[in-house]
Parts: structure tokens; sequence; C-alpha cells
């Protein structure tokens, strides 16, 4: 067995050394990582046939092609998912621009450039920012004393900050709706699967922060050109297989066993019981609770993981019998139409064909649509964006819907976020919605396995230690 420096792995003490993972996305699968190379005895247990949880892949069974879930990014700043990625021997698969350059397009075929300059962040935006055709000039303008208050405020997560929506500070910083719907939502809605009127002003500011002012490196794009299984579920699999982990498939969790104020097992479908020492929770919100004993979960710090709420994705898989436009990926303005990606670009098939992906976050209004009616509304408009895709054919046309994609950075909705430690001295939290301070991105979800395995290692003597419900 390797550490994560290729070092020999450090033995634990036998009174803490079996540790039970619940849920196989992201964070069930950065935390058993973490575990498996401190020399702990990992076993990961997951409901579906396969690990990833809310970013995987399935190939088409028309096309044969490999489909993801929906359209997963990353950017600059997201170190720690790349750094996983690094580590599990996937990061080759990926790719991520050197330098950020996103092309926005207007339907009346106004086309703009965000881009980065080698310049000091956030003054290597200045340049682009000024020729960015969707708004007015003066919008352009007011939109610098913004961006510089961002850059300088230290607290963002202070409760005024936390309490107001994204959009009233906006609109109280001179920002018209024109400059909100066509240059700051072009980022807030994809990234926090909501609109800036609904996310928090301390969730505007943390995006903005990282990704486009502090670092000028910190929004280059990056994406995957294998299938997301491919790159995570998969590979995480066969690495933590093969450094002795048992990794169960297929597998539910019934409940967590608690004696005497401490997790002592868990009982999967079949009145198996798993014995552990401790137990790392990545399930979501509202399953860990009814996993819990009454008792336990009726304890006051538990209640706000009752108390999120949820956004939609939906994702429009289209292949068309002829190539409709060079590009890798587009934003667009004034349209449903919201980030198209080049899958025969990206993923480097062959033609003659093309496949597209368009992203759509924040997806309330088209979640109820059926595929008839989706195809109905996008088609024509795809044709209105790309000319060259009127006299094309459809060839396949898919949708893929997740209900519950992301929780919702709501005002004040940072309460809901739970630390990692919990009243049971051995039972750990994590999950892209506990308290990362980031939100609900595959960052974050990577960041909270690693949060909950340190804890672990923190706490490697909770066998003497117990809960008062």
């Amino acid at each position: 067995m390797q550490t994560l420096d290729n070092g020999p792995a450090p033995q634990r003490p036998e009174a803490l050394t079996s540790v039970a993972v619940l849920g196989g996305g992201l964070a069930g699968m950065a935390a058993a990582w973490r575990l498996v190379n401190a020399g702990y005895r990992v076993t990961l247990v997951e409901r579906r046939p396969y690990l990833g949880g809310r970013a995987y892949s399935f190939v088409d069974r028309e096309t044969g092609q490999e489909i993801d879930n929906g359209q997963h990014v990353f950017l600059g700043c997201c170190d720690a998912y790349r750094r996983f990625l690094d580590e599990i021997g996937s990061l080759e698969l990926t790719s991520r621009q050197k330098r950020l350059h996103v092309e926005v397009r207007a339907p009346d075929g106004a086309r703009g450039i965000l881009s980065g300059l080698p310049l000091p962040a956030p003054f290597h935006l200045l340049p682009s920012l000024l020729r960015y055709p969707h708004v007015s000039i003066g919008e352009r303008l007011r939109a610098i004393p913004a961006l510089l208050l961002m850059w300088l405020e230290r607290k963002r997560d202070r409760p005024a900050l936390r309490r107001q929506s994204f959009h009233h500070w906006l609109r109280s910083h001179w920002q018209s709706e024109r400059a909100i719907d066509a240059f700051w939502n072009l980022l807030i809605i994809p990234a926090l699967n909501d609109s800036a009127e609904d996310v928090s002003a301390s969730a505007g500011f943390m995006l903005f922060q990282e990704a486009l002012l502090r670092d000028r490196n910190g929004g280059n794009i990056g994406f995957a050109r294998a299938g997301l299984s491919a790159i995570m579920g998969d590979a995480v699999r066969e690495r933590l297989t093969d450094a002795g982990a048992d990794v169960l498939l297929d597998r539910t969790a019934d409940a967590i066993v608690v004696e005497d104020g401490r997790v002592t097992g868990v009982r999967l479908t079949g009145d198996e019981t798993l014995p552990v020492d401790a137990c790392v929770s990545a399930l979501p919100p509202d399953v860990l609770l009814r996993l819990l004993p009454e008792e336990v979960r009726e304890h006051a710090a538990f209640a706000p993981a009752a108390t999120h709420t949820w956004s939609p994705i939906v994702n429009l898989h289209v292949w068309y019998d002829r190539q409709i436009a060079e590009f890798e990926f587009l934003a667009f303005v004034d349209s449903p139409v919201q980030w198209v990606f080049n899958r025969t670009a990206i993923a480097g098939l062959e033609g003659p064909g093309q496949y597209i992906t368009v992203s759509l976050s924040g997806a309330w209004e088209f979640w109820p649509m059926s595929k008839e009616a989706l195809r109905e509304k996008f088609i024509p408009e795809l044709a209105r964006l790309f000319p060259a895709a009127k006299d094309a054919e459809i060839t396949r046309f898919v949708i893929v819907k997740e209900q519950r994609a992301t929780f919702r950075s709501l005002p004040d909705a940072a309460d809901n976020r739970l630390p990692s430690a919990t009243p049971l001295p051995n039972l750990f939290l994590a999950g892209d919605w506990t308290d990362t301070g980031w939100p609900a991105t595959m960052e974050s979800a990577v960041r909270s396995g690693n949060i909950a395995a340190e804890a672990v290692g923190r706490n490697a003597d909770v066998r003497d230690s117990s809960m008062s419900c």
C-alpha cells in the first residue's frame, strides 16, 4: 500500500482500523482514497452498481458513444479536484485552458470574448471586459467598481452578504438588469445552478473571487475528454481495490447502528451488519437522516440537514449528420440555450456527424417538460444560433435530467451546511452540501471527503468518547 506521496502507508493502531464510507459519489471516493492511503481498512458502500454519484457516464444504446450525465467542468481554482484526478491517474484524460477564453454569442450574430491576459489579477480581465459587446459601454464601466469591491472584500461570509441576494447587492451597486442577465449570470447560473436573484451575495462573492479576481488562472476552464465514469468512478474503484479497500457496489445501507453513543456498525440490506470502528457518511442529507436512529436524528446538531432545497439541471444531447460549427464550447446570451459543448471535438470522435450537448442550469422551466416538448423548443433555437444546423438532420436526441443536481446557495443557506464532525465521536460527514466554504461543485465534494478523512485521523481515540442526546 502506498501513501499519496508514494511512501509506505503508516499502519493505524488496532484500536481504530476499520472505516466504512457510505456513498460512492465524489465525496465518498475522495474520503475512501485518503483513508486507504493513510493505512485504514476501508469499506466503501454504494447502492448503485457503479461509483460516481452525480458525475457518471453511460453508453448510448444507438450511437455506442459514452454519454456523461451532464457536462461537468472544473476551473483553475479547483485545486483539490485536480489533485485528486492526478493521484488516481486521470488528470491526463482532461484538458484545461492555459488562459481563460470564453466566446459569448447572441442570436443576432454579436460575438464577444471574455479572456485573461498575462497581467496581475484582477486586471487581467479588464481589456476583454471593456470590449464586451453584450452590454453598453456604461454598463461595462459600472461593472469595474463592483468587481473591485468584491476583490477588496476580505469577509465574504459576513452576515450582511449572507442574508441578501447577489441580485440585490448588484442592483445596489449600479448594475442594471441587462448587465446582470448578460454578464453576471453568465458565470453565476452554470456555477451555482441558480440565478443571481436567488443565490446569496456571499456565494456570488465567493465565486467571482476564486474564479476571476484572486488569480489570473483561477477561471481557466477544464473538462474531461473521456467519459466521467472512466476518469473517476472506474478509476477510483480500480485504485481502491488495488490498495486493499473493499468496494461494495449495488449494496444499500439500511441503518447506521449506534450503541453507547458511538457507531458500531452499518446494517446493509438483507440484515447483514458491517462492524466498523468509524463511519464516514457521504450520503445526501435526507438519506443520512433516515439511516440514523431516531434519538440521534432528533439531536439539534443534525436538524439543519433536513432544510436543504435543490436545483435541477437538464442536459440535451444532440447528434447531427454533419458538422454545424467549429468550436469546443460556447456561451450564449438572449437565448434559452446557455452553454453548448462540442463533444465531437472534446472527445476526439470521428465525423462526419457532430455530437453536441446543451447544458441548462437552474432549469426550473425545463425540468417538467417532456422530451418532445424540449425538442420542439430547442432544435429550432439551435438552428437559429447555428445556421448550418437548418439543413442538418438530427440522428439522435437524448435528454438527461438531474432533479436534485445541487443544493441551493440561497441567502442564509450556509447555516444548513454541517461540519464534518458530529455529536457521535466516530461518525463524520462528507458531501458537497457540508461546510466546505465552496458551492455545490466537484471541488466542494472532493474537499469534503478530504476534510472527513482528516477528521477521522484526528479522532483515532474515539472509542473512549460518547454522545449524550
